[in-house]
């Protein structure tokens, strides 16, 4: 095979002409794929997104959960700083971590400076800089910047798969963390952001943090999913990206979505029928068919009508006999079709009940599923509100059939929360719902005009966390509750709010139905506060300058974080005495105060 920017990554031809063209890449451990395939599934995220039409604001929204899986996770909130740059400056392109310290190297923001002996990452290729970067909010993948734009990210499957330059058999420059970085630095629209990836991961090779190994390819993570919303003009578009050709460059597809439309992602590709011929809501890399056409996984005859491309149909990944171990077919299928398919149906039911009503829950959501699945469905005008969003998150598809709350699918006492660990020869597996014991943190992005946009961050499980409020354009770091260096999952601390989330939804298990639905009261309680708070805060500097009103509002929104961060760390500590011994203690007003 040539290489090229991205060179020897490698390429199983599952749907080849003939089985020697289907088993180029030998799989000489079939388990291990397995294996693979459903850890990298299993560490994956979901996308609620909601196009400005249907917005009851009139504002589109993106959220995005980090189901992080078994490993630990960084779960720092950086504030990236606006700056301008020398000419002839370079931009580094790296390998992120997921564990703390996910970064560390000063050029791209002091909070990522190396400190207590960390080395700096080496960079693994790099890009001319622009003159000036916009500011941001930044976890594991960019969030939103000063503007608006914002950035919600899934895992998804594959049919190819590669590797970054810090691997031998890896040749590929950018990883989705460097691209929805460099998106949120030098873009403002949701069009700019869309190309301005697309075309970096064709330029330098892209590769997923989830592929695997050669000896075990981890199709099931191998590509990436992403909404992509802003302020101005309000538009809402998904991206889709994996390897390409010879395992080098990127093969991507990206679609602007109706405004008036809902979206949902979970852990696959999305992009259905792809126009061709309709460049103002359609974007795509050069040759976007021709790694499917070659490799026998799409053909033209299949175009419902002229110039549509199926991508999810043709670059998805597909179990069958020559890549999934004898007697796991069906079971891998239903693991890959269910896992993502049940969310999206899900999803869509609850911000979209009538359209939600016309889908089938038990479709599934593969590649060649007959009937798919849309990308997005139709709300009424205004209908969805922000709440409703943060609820979806929390769901464990109370009051359906597949309600892991009740019945034989509940834990104790309604726990819907599964652990990694199966029974050996137990065959079937739990739903996977859309709200985690194992998410590290989840944001809801609200894009708004006059660069009053807000990021909704919350720790720790969705069903148990307070999404607090911080301003996309704010000139100041998160406070140290957020962003510190102390702050790791590895090391219990007080002073980390992450672990204020984490001890109340652990404690939670011990009684989940009682002891979450107190949570969840509270929660929404402190939300009833924030919006208050926010329309105050706006309000008391109306008339100040820009800069000045933004210094004021960041300050306020810090302080606003750290006064609840303190509260629900008094709130873990009621729940502990009153739910302790295994019985509810109730004390008497006089005790309590």
């Amino acid at each position: 095979m040539k290489e090229a920017s991205c060179g020897l990554a490698f390429l199983v031809r599952i749907q080849g002409p003939n089985r020697a063209e289907r088993r180029i890449f030998a799989m000489p451990a079939m388990k291990s794929l397995l294996t693979a395939t459903l850890l990298a599934v299993g560490e994956a995220c979901s996308i609620v997104a909601v196009g400005k039409d249907a917005s009851a604001t009139g504002y589109p929204i993106v959220s995005h959960s980090d189901d992080s899986g078994p490993s630990t996770t960084d779960v720092r909130l950086v504030r990236v700083p606006r700056r301008k740059w020398p000419k002839g400056s370079k931009r580094k392109l790296y390998e992120w971590h997921i564990p703390y310290p996910r970064m560390a190297a000063e050029d791209l923001a002091p909070e990522y400076a190396p400190t207590k002996g960390q080395e700096v990452f080496p960079a693994i290729g790099e890009l001319d800089q622009v003159e000036e970067t916009w500011g941001y909010w930044d976890t594991e993948y960019g969030m939103q910047n000063e503007w608006g734009l914002s950035i919600g990210e899934s895992t998804g499957t594959g049919m190819t798969v590669g590797w970054a330059t810090t691997k031998p058999w890896g040749h590929c420059r950018v990883g989705i963390e460097d691209l929805t970085k460099l998106a949120m630095e030098r873009c403002k629209t949701a069009r700019c952001a869309v190309q301005l990836m697309g075309d970096i991961a064709v330029q330098e090779g892209f590769f997923s943090a989830d592929s695997g190994s050669p000896d075990a390819p981890a199709y099931g993570g191998s590509s990436e999913a992403l909404v992509v919303v802003d302020a101005e003009p309000g538009d809402m578009w998904v991206f889709n990206v994996l390897t390409g050709k010879h395992n080098a460059s990127a093969i991507w597809a990206a679609q602007r979505l109706p405004s008036d439309h809902v979206a949902a992602v979970g852990n696959s590709f999305t992009i259905r029928s792809l126009d061709l011929n309709d460049p103002e809501n359609n974007l795509f890399s050069p040759g976007v068919t021709s790694l499917a056409e070659e490799m026998g996984w799409w053909q033209p005859s299949e175009a419902k009508f002229p110039g549509d491309f199926d991508f999810f149909g043709a670059y998805g990944y597909e179990p069958n006999k020559d890549n999934t171990p004898p007697g796991q077919l069906d079971s891998t299928r239903n693991l890959l079709s269910y896992y993502s398919g049940r969310r999206m149906w899900r999803i869509f039911s609850l911000l979209s009940p009538e359209e939600g009503a016309k889908l089938d829950p038990n479709l599934g959501n593969l590649p060649k599923t007959k009937n798919p699945y849309p990308a997005s469905v139709r709300a009424p005008k205004h209908s969805v509100t922000r709440a409703m969003v943060m609820n979806a998150l929390r769901d464990h598809y109370e009051g359906t059939a597949y309600d892991l709350t009740k019945g034989m699918a509940a834990g104790p006492h309604g726990s819907p929360n599964r652990g990694p660990v199966h029974a050996p020869n137990l065959k079937g597996q739990w739903e996977r719902a859309i709200s985690m014991f194992r998410t590290a943190y989840s944001y809801v992005l609200e894009p708004r005009p006059g660069r009053r946009s807000l990021t909704w961050f919350g720790y720790d499980a969705a069903h148990g966390t307070v999404w607090l409020p911080f301003y996309g354009a704010s000139p100041l770091s998160a406070p140290a509750t957020h962003t510190g260096h102390s702050l790791n999952m590895s090391t219990f601390n007080m002073d980390a709010g992450w672990w204020a989330f984490n001890l109340i939804n652990q404690y939670s298990d011990l009684n989940f139905k009682s002891i979450n639905g107190e949570v969840k009261r509270k929660a929404i309680e402190i939300d009833k506060e924030a919006l208050a708070a926010i329309e105050e805060w706006e309000e008391h500097v109306k008339d100040l300058p820009e800069e000045e009103a933004l210094q004021k509002l960041a300050q306020k929104s810090n302080d606003f974080a750290n006064q609840k961060v303190k509260e629900w760390w008094g709130f873990a500590w009621q729940l502990i005495a009153k739910y302790g011994r295994l019985v509810i203690t109730y004390n008497a007003p006089w005790l309590s105060s």
